[in-house]
């Protein structure tokens, strides 16, 4: 089973992230505090992908993003990035970063699953 870590501030995308991966068969583990996200989870989870908000306190997910890319068994590590408006410096930064795909909110399960569904099956 495919293991998606999830990073986002809003606990209500959280949970409907969250309810449609675990319909869809995958494996999920939630961040909310974007501080949080350096508590050792990662490790303990081992993601095979990172659905990661760009705009949250303390952290963005520009930050995070990098910051598990820096990790030697995160190097390849499969990201998309989250946001409610993406703009071209956000998606040139993101890329530049690693992330394999963007998700604009609001989004519906066809969407979320067909972009994960394109990047690890």
């Amino acid at each position: 089973m495919k293991k998606i870590m999830i990073i986002d501030d809003s606990p209500t995308i959280l949970k409907v992230m969250q309810k449609y991966l675990l319909s869809s068969g995958y494996e999920v583990e939630t961040v909310v505090d974007s501080a949080t996200f350096f508590d050792g989870r990662v490790e303990a989870f081992e993601p095979d992908l990172f659905i990661i908000d760009i705009n949250m306190p303390q952290y963005d997910g520009f930050y995070i993003l990098e910051s598990i890319k820096k990790q030697e068994r995160y190097a390849n590590a499969k990201a998309i990035m989250c946001s409610t408006k993406f703009f071209e410096q956000d998606k040139a930064r993101a890329r530049e970063l690693g992330a394999d795909d963007f998700l604009v909110k609001p989004f519906n399960d066809k969407q979320l699953i067909a972009k994960i569904a394109t990047i690890i099956g």
